[in-house]
């Protein structure tokens, strides 16, 4: 059984290698970009057209990027499109990269690729490579983007399927169930999944506590499996390493957890950074 799970695993891994090569390959329709230096104030971002991650900002990506720029490094040019409308420079590709200088409070000038083209190209920038500062999209992330162009329409089935690194039987897929919706007359959904379920006639707002908590457990297991073991191992050994870890990769959704957990902030801290120091005493009910 385990030699035909690393067989699995190995052919999982395989067919991701080969989209990332695909994708990476395959020309895509933009047009060449102006390399420009701009100020941060100058740049915008949209994350709702933008952004093809559906999980947000990674906060440990952020982090390390604000440590390279700490250490004198240089982060690799944002993919900026310039509206044709208002001349707004909207970041298309490079949102850790605008959240790290954001966080660092840089006041220099940063460094920028320019690409002038209408809305629907523009919607190709921010997955036309698989370059070195990007993290991996996932495949729900992929799936989602591919609806989105199709939803957004004016792109061949060819051009979306190569940008996202899906097939082009998805994206024809994709087509029909657009279709069919329009048909029904029912408003259009952001994500595939949500597309699909209701072209089978799912209704979301059925969703109980035991669905909520069925899909949070999921997802629990998921993340256990991915780097539980480690986790657990730098808790033993340094609680203290574990919390930077934690704080690195929740940002400002630290408090949230906190709370959650049952931890309130003592009387009298500072306001500014409720969660650093000391905590009232007794345990929290979850423990």
């Amino acid at each position: 059984m385990q030699a035909l799970g690393g067989a699995f695993a190995s052919l999982a891994q395989t067919h991701e290698q080969q989209e990332i090569l695909y994708m990476t390959k395959t020309k895509l329709s933009l047009p060449r970009p102006a390399r420009r230096s701009v100020q941060i104030s100058q740049l915008q971002a949209r994350e709702s057209e933008f952004q093809p991650r559906g999980s947000g900002l990674a906060e440990n990506h952020v982090a390390a990027l604000v440590d390279a720029l700490e250490r004198g490094g240089v982060l690799d040019r944002m993919a900026v499109w310039e509206d044709p409308d208002s001349g707004t420079l909207i970041v298309a590709d490079g949102h850790h990269r605008l959240a790290a200088y954001r966080r660092k409070r840089w006041t220099g000038p940063v460094p920028v690729e320019v690409f002038k083209c209408d809305m629907v190209t523009a919607r190709l920038i921010p997955i036309r490579d698989n370059a070195k500062d990007r993290l991996p999209l996932s495949r729900e992330d992929k799936g989602n983007w591919a609806w989105r162009l199709v939803v957004a329409g004016g792109l061949t089935k060819a051009d979306t399927a190569a940008a996202c690194g899906v097939s082009e039987r998805s994206v024809a897929y994709m087509r029909r169930t657009l279709k069919q919706l329009g048909e029904t007359g029912a408003d259009v959904p952001q994500s595939w999944a949500e597309a699909q379920a209701m072209l089978r006639g799912d209704d979301p707002a059925e969703w109980n506590d035991d669905a909520r908590d069925e899909w949070r457990r999921a997802m629990i297991d998921d993340a256990d499996r991915q780097f539980g073991a480690s986790l657990s191992h730098l808790c033993q050994r340094s609680p203290e390493a574990a919390a930077e870890l934690l704080q690195r990769c929740a940002g400002g959704k630290l408090a949230e957890i906190a709370d959650w957990l049952g931890y309130r902030p003592a009387s009298g801290d500072d306001d500014s950074n409720p969660y650093d120091d000391q905590w009232d005493e007794g345990c929290p009910a979850a423990f």
